[in-house]
């Protein structure tokens, strides 16, 4: 189901997000960028460019002036930016490089402009509006199909109907792999290639395929700041790998006591990271609840880590899913301090956890958990 996770969930504009919510950076050797753009719709007004890093920090401001505006400057760093009018919930991402670069669009549907100019952004768009259009066309397909099996009940009445979706994700994710490896071959001096090994197999972790890919690409790009934050994710993956100890963390529940890792010292405990706007979640839900009803008795734990930042919505996440185990957060999204020692980039994600402490397994979803769990517990 892991699968599941890594193609439904991901238009361009979730892609952007996850990106520049990592606030990456790359010096750039040009004087400078200029952006003339065009808002067909718009005579006069006001247009802002802010930094897509999460800070909300204003950068510029621009006249429109019949239908026309402009910003100059330098970025000392590769980034994402938003151009935005009033609205920022109604504005667009873009990668800001150093050149001229050409915008335009209309008011009311700002996330259509078209931006060209910038031969970064150029390959790094080609891939997912020309070489990805393939998985996400035939991943929306299965899950139309699977959506229907859940709601008419015929996947709960049939498991192997669920098998069958696990292996048609399956092939999908080879065809995704396949795709993604010609893409960085062709591109290896791009680093466009280094931007989609970080939102594929970073964000979505992959990290072995990562690991493969990396040497493909050119020194400048590996070295580039996209490539020290693909080394970096990858070190700190190793940091968790199977077999080694699971770090230590404590966390309030529900009723704000503090519950730690430790506590679960002897028994099988699965770490879930997990949030109740994650729809991909809330979707394993109820093969997680299964695998808990079936060998929570045999000494099987799970400690929900949710990713929310309001407390009420978690809340009822946990009641309408029925989720009966333990749970914690700490309230602060994507900063929570539990997915950042464990570098999780996406939801879900989990952590399979021995009695004796250590790692013995990593995102086992669908049919993939309840098989571990069975042999687990068939040994004892």
């Amino acid at each position: 189901m892991k699968k599941i996770i890594k193609y439904i969930s991901n238009s361009l504009l979730a892609t952007t997000l996850l990106l520049t919510s990592s606030n990456l950076t790359l010096a750039q050797k040009y004087n400078g960028y200029t952006i003339k753009g065009t808002i067909t719709d718009l005579q006069n007004g006001m247009v802002y460019l802010e930094k897509a890093d999460g800070e909300n920090v204003r950068r510029d401001s621009s006249k429109i002036v019949n239908y026309k505006f402009e910003f100059k400057g330098k970025a000392d760093d590769l980034a994402f930016y938003s151009l935005y009018l009033s609205d920022k919930k109604k504005g667009t991402q873009f990668l800001l490089e150093n050149k001229e670069l050409t915008f335009t669009g209309q008011k009311d549907s700002l996330f259509k402009a078209k931006i060209t100019g910038g031969p970064i952004y150029a390959t790094y768009l080609s891939f997912y509006n020309v070489d990805w259009k393939p998985v996400t066309a035939k991943a929306g397909e299965i899950y139309k199909r699977m959506d229907v099996a859940e709601k008419d009940g015929t996947m709960k009445q049939n498991p192997s109907i669920r098998k069958g979706f696990d292996e048609e994700f399956k092939a999908l994710g080879l065809m995704n792999d396949s795709i993604i490896n010609a893409y960085v071959k062709r591109n290896s001096n791009s680093i466009a290639s280094a931007m989609v090994i970080l939102d594929r197999f970073i964000n979505y972790p992959y990290y072995d395929n990562a690991r493969a890919l990396m040497p493909l690409l050119s020194k400048e790009v590996q070295q580039s700041a996209y490539g020290k934050q693909i080394y970096a994710a990858l070190s700190l993956d190793e940091k968790t790998a199977i077999g080694k100890a699971a770090p230590v963390f404590s966390m309030a529940d529900t009723l704000g006591k503090m519950v730690s890792l430790a506590n679960f010292k002897g028994k099988y405990v699965l770490i879930d990271f997990w949030a109740s706007w994650c729809g991909p979640c809330r979707k394993e839900n109820p093969n997680v609840v299964a695998a808990y009803k079936k060998y929570h008795d045999k000494g099987f734990e799970i400690l929900g880590v949710s990713l929310d930042s309001t407390k009420e919505p978690w809340l009822k996440a946990i009641a309408a899913d029925g989720l009966t185990w333990n749970h914690v957060s700490d309230l602060k999204g994507w900063k929570n301090t539990a997915a950042a020692t464990y570098g999780v980039k996406s939801v879900p994600a989990s952590f399979l956890i021995g009695p004796d402490g250590k790692v013995i397994g990593k995102d086992l979803r669908g049919e993939a958990l309840h098989a571990k769990l069975a042999s687990l517990f068939t040994e004892k």
